[in-house]
């Protein structure tokens, strides 16, 4: 609805009114009554004039109920003050804390008094006087409980676990955001230092980064950071972990150089630079026979193979025994008789040399007169049978076919090892995953959809107790594990495009504290000092372990 004032002006210019034409003086004046008259009797209805107030009267309602149910404590004092000055101080608080540098991490009552002092002096215009400071002190605390998320998992997923509750408990305690506060750091480096061009005939986003934070003794210039908040309970004697967060996002939102996470954080914790992370991906490096690792890494765990159960020679004090089939033949799965020689064979074994830290067998083969039902029967009588073996760990290792004619195993896709860990958490039965990610030919079963083997392999860890592996390489090709984005490539200083190939997915597998048994599938030392190499590459730790407590009946 219109004023009188905009209803006349529109009056006249739908007229053609010429008000300085002095020659039609009376006949303009006639038109201006005229124009009057009719705003009063004809375009103003009292109708809808009192519908016009009701709605401003709603909007005043649903404002009033919007500020009682963000501000409990401070809603009288925020609409008393929006009905004096037409002012919204809770909005203008929110955006306060942008006015501050690191107001992201303001939690105390000094903090917020510096927030309420500075809208006094440059947004309110009035003197800071004492009993209006404290109630605006108020509206801000409810600001930052407001406008404050909890981070979330699936923004962390590649952080170590001491990190994550780091980041949740000061969220919990204080309401500040750790992980809101080092994305925006991360993003005011990449506003200024990565370049984005655009190639139309190939319609790609080049993302050029020229910031060097590889090896810096001060990235991100977190000494400056962290002086500034060292007095915060939650900052104090943790600069590395706080860098961590700032590498973190800037790595996976900012530049996608996924690959140097690993790298980055082995430095972090051999440099001592964080305190309450802990090294991930350790592997148990298993010794094949006549095949020695690179000379910095020490293996004490040989490995041995029986298709029978009896042990010719001794394995060593520390060693993982496999049962193999010969000919494809499975039938210790399949034949009552067969499997409880099987067990008498091995008790005697274990008697003599001691049981294996981990006892291997390969997944039985496909029949149509033998199912999982069957396989469970069968395997709870083995397990039975190994029950005073107390530290010694039973896995499955799940199998591929090599060539085209070669039979189907019962346990070789993704899916049939979420199902073994369902039915083996159901029944309550000790048994674990030897994942096999060896493969000839791309007959590997976990190949298919390598985004779905890693995001279940992962939510699986506890099962999974050692890795079967040739060479990452096999596995090229699968370079998106982290993201799906041709139209965008990410270009460092030196003009390379960081990958995350296949490696980067087994790092997310094996992104926990527990060890697990690495099993090299390889030919020649070449092959081996190649596959260590890379898992280093990856952040993968070797750790030497020798036990003398093996379990002997």
């Amino acid at each position: 609805m219109n004023t009188i004032e905009t209803y006349i002006a529109m009056r006249k210019k739908r007229d053609k009114m010429n008000e300085f034409d002095f020659s039609h003086h009376s006949e303009n004046m006639g038109k201006v009554i005229q124009y009057v008259t009719d705003y009063f009797n004809d375009y103003l209805n009292l109708e809808d004039f009192s519908q016009e107030q009701a709605m401003a009267q709603q909007a005043v309602e649903r404002f009033r109920e919007g500020v009682m149910e963000r501000h409990p404590l401070s809603y009288s004092f925020i609409i008393d003050y929006y009905m004096k000055t037409r002012k919204r101080i809770d909005t203008l608080a929110e955006k306060a804390y942008q006015d501050f540098e690191d107001g992201e991490l303001f939690y105390t009552d000094e903090d917020f008094q510096k927030i309420a002092e500075h809208l006094c002096k440059k947004k309110l215009l009035v003197e800071p006087e004492t009993t209006f400071l404290e109630q605006l002190k108020i509206v801000i605390r409810e600001c930052r409980m407001n406008t404050g998320e909890a981070p979330s998992n699936a923004d962390m997923k590649e952080l170590d676990n001491a990190l994550i509750d780091w980041v949740k408990e000061t969220f919990r305690t204080y309401g500040v955001n750790l992980l809101n506060y080092v994305s925006a750091i991360s993003y005011d480096y990449e506003e200024k230092y990565v370049k984005t061009i655009y190639d139309r005939p190939t319609e790609t986003f080049y993302h050029i980064n020229q910031y060097e934070y590889r090896y810096q003794e001060n990235p991100f210039d977190i000494n400056d950071i962290y002086e500034r908040n060292k007095h915060r309970v939650f900052i104090k004697d943790k600069k590395g972990e706080l860098e961590m967060l700032i590498m973190y996002c800037w790595l996976f939102e900012d530049i996608h150089d996924e690959e140097y996470w690993p790298e980055y954080v082995k430095l972090c914790i051999e440099s001592q630079r964080v305190h309450i992370v802990q090294p991930k991906g350790i592997l148990l490096p298993v010794r094949q026979k006549g095949m020695e690792y690179p000379c910095d890494i020490l293996a004490y765990i040989n490995y041995a193979e029986t298709k029978t159960g009896i042990l010719k020679e001794s394995p060593g004090e520390n060693y993982v025994l496999k049962i193999i089939y010969e000919k494809e033949d499975d039938a210790i799965w399949k034949d009552l008789e067969k499997m409880e020689l099987m067990i008498q064979n091995l008790q005697k074994s274990f008697k003599t040399f001691g049981a294996p830290r981990l006892l291997e067998f390969q997944s039985p083969y496909s029949s149509t007169f033998f199912n999982k039902s069957d396989f469970f029967l069968q395997y709870g009588i083995f397990e039975k049978g190994m029950k005073r073996y107390t530290k010694m760990k039973i896995a499955l290792v799940n199998g591929y076919r090599r060539r085209n004619k070669e039979r189907e195993y019962m346990v070789s896709s993704i899916e049939d090892i979420v199902k073994l860990r369902n039915a083996c958490r159901e029944m309550k039965l000790h048994l674990k995953i030897a994942v096999d990610f060896t493969d000839t030919g791309n007959k590997n079963g976990l190949k298919k959809n390598i985004n779905e083997t890693v995001n279940a392999l992962a939510e699986m860890r506890a099962f999974i107790v050692a890795v079967h592996l040739k060479n990452i390489d096999d596995w090229h090709g699968y370079r998106n594990i982290y993201r799906d984005d041709k139209g965008h490539r990410y270009m460092g200083i030196t003009g390379d495009a960081p990958f995350s190939e296949f490696l980067s997915g087994l790092r997310l597998v094996l992104q926990d504290n527990r060890e697990r048994f690495l099993i090299p599938q390889v030919k020649s030392e070449k092959e081996l000092r190649d596959l260590t190499d890379m898992l280093l590459r990856g952040g993968c730790y070797f750790k030497s372990e020798v036990t003398s407590d093996a379990n002997k009946e």
